[in-house]
């Protein structure tokens, strides 16, 4: 977990390292100093690439936080079917008794 968490923090890292070196190098090239412009599109491209693929990442561990939790409300939804089926023979064997 300590190791996932620290990949994690270096590719937002490496991710804002890069977001910031592109800006750079667009504010650059509005005053009309470096780059061209399909070098920019280019990195564009590549930060919105590594930004969707963080956001999938984001997804999939709330698949799977989900799966989590829906099978603990099926393990809690059995639990009171069970507790109900005994409340019910339960009553039922109250009511032959009397």
């Amino acid at each position: 977990m300590v190791l996932k968490n620290i990949v994690n923090t270096i590719a937002i890292l490496f991710y804002i390292f890069v977001f910031l070196v592109v800006s750079y190098q667009i504010t650059n090239a509005i005053f009309g100093r470096t780059w061209t412009t399909e070098n920019i599109i280019i990195s564009a491209l590549g930060i919105i690439i590594t930004g969707l693929f963080m956001i999938a990442g984001f997804l999939i561990n709330q698949g799977k936080t989900l799966g989590v939790l829906e099978e603990r409300t099926m393990n809690v939804r059995d639990s009171l079917v069970r507790l109900g089926d005994d409340f019910k023979d339960h009553l039922s064997k109250e009511h032959e008794n009397n």
